[in-house]
């Protein structure tokens, strides 16, 4: 009797050691969630390493996990990690989730991102789960190193990333960013300060500053694929690299004949208002080239002749022809610089060459200042819609 005791004992022991690593198996399963899908609408799936797709839906939202691919087509997903971190994809953009792990000790703990592609919203976690140093975000052309901070990154489908940091509630800078690659380093520290980084080995852009905007227009002015007409020049501006980069024993001198310059075809260069397309008016513009803009225009532009004619002037925020950041064609006019904008209204201004004006501009979608000649003699302020 004691004997059937003792072996009834020992199974007792048996089964609850095996039910303990039953349920210990289980937990650990669980573990392998490091996030979970908080909102979501239209066509976004998660990708596991091993090469399932998960489509998001209603009745089946799956929790994401360590080497996801997170990516949308026409839908928009909005992930929250175990932190309280929160990563925000628009359309058509994809996150490669390459690590993120939590230890006990923040020091030891790891999250590692890649925005490949399109625009995503990623705000650091509140419960300091991770130390912020050790929190790596990568785009094709830049390392973005993370202080505390809400931003947004959109790539383009030439790998070009632009970054903008994003204020907190109470519209301050959310934190600080650094955005870096082999050409340099930029630092972000205000509310709506920007960068793009074009290439791995060329420098950041200096920084810029985004007027009129909110984190809600970002989301829907960035468009990822460039108008056609963008394209065909970004294609021709490859096409011509390449020919530059030919050999001498390429050349074919032949092609050469001085008797064929015409030096009066060079009028044809002077921007007139007889250039101007007046079809050319679009504000959901790929914000990618309107910070290009930004940045061309922002530094002054001293002695701007226009071609072709003996006028010069001395410009600052806008140059001749079409400025796609303020939609102002500039050109000269019977000895005058004439600023024209047709855009929910028209605006025409005509000012002598040698006049001292400063033009301030407040309308829908575009705030910004235009000097002629230092703008110290008069100020013109032009405020349109809302």
């Amino acid at each position: 009797m004691q004997l059937y005791k003792s072996i009834r004992k020992i199974q007792l022991t048996i089964v609850k050691a095996f039910l303990f690593l039953t349920v210990l198996s289980i937990n650990l399963s669980a573990a392998d969630s490091i996030g979970n899908i908080v909102e979501f609408k239209g066509d976004a799936s998660l990708t596991r390493e091993a090469g399932a797709e998960l489509v998001i839906e209603q009745k089946q939202i799956p929790q994401v996990q360590m080497n996801d691919t997170a990516e949308t087509e026409n839908g928009r997903i909005k992930i929250e990690f175990l932190d309280e971190a929160e990563l925000s994809l628009t359309e058509n953009t994809r996150v490669y989730i390459d690590r993120v792990y939590y230890d006990p000790d923040p020091s030891k703990s790891k999250m590692a991102m890649r925005m490949a592609m399109g625009t995503a919203r990623f705000a650091s976690g509140r419960l300091g789960m991770v130390n912020q140093n050790n929190i790596d975000i990568q785009t094709p052309t830049a390392s973005i190193a993370v202080r505390g901070t809400d931003f947004t990154t959109t790539i383009d489908e030439l790998g070009r990333s632009l970054v903008v940091l994003l204020p907190d509630a109470y519209g301050n800078p959310s934190g600080v960013i650094e955005v870096s690659n082999l050409g340099g380093t930029v630092t972000l520290d205000e509310a709506y300060a920007a960068t793009m980084v074009s290439t791995l080995d060329s420098p950041p852009t200096p920084r810029v500053q985004l007027s009129n905007i909110t984190p809600a227009m970002i989301d829907n002015m960035f468009i990822v694929s460039p108008p056609q007409e963008v394209q065909e020049a970004i294609d021709e501006e490859l096409a011509d690299d390449a020919e530059q980069d030919q050999g001498l024993l390429d050349i074919d001198f032949l092609e050469f004949n001085e008797l064929e310059y015409d030096a009066l075809e060079e009028d044809a260069l002077e921007f007139t208002e007889l250039d101007i397309d007046y079809l050319d008016v679009d504000f959901l513009t790929d914000l990618l080239d309107v910070v290009e803009e930004l940045i061309k225009t922002t530094a002054s532009l001293d002695d701007r002749a226009i071609s072709g004619t003996s006028l010069g002037a001395q410009i600052k925020g806008a140059s001749f022809g079409l400025n796609a950041d303020s939609q102002y064609n500039v050109f000269e006019q019977d000895g005058n610089i004439v600023f024209y904008r047709n855009v929910q209204g028209t605006i025409r201004i005509v000012l002598a060459v040698d006049s001292s004006v400063k033009i301030d501009t407040e309308v829908e979608g575009y705030s910004g200042i235009i000097d002629l000649n230092g703008g110290n003699d008069s100020t013109i302020i032009i405020k349109q819609g809302g």
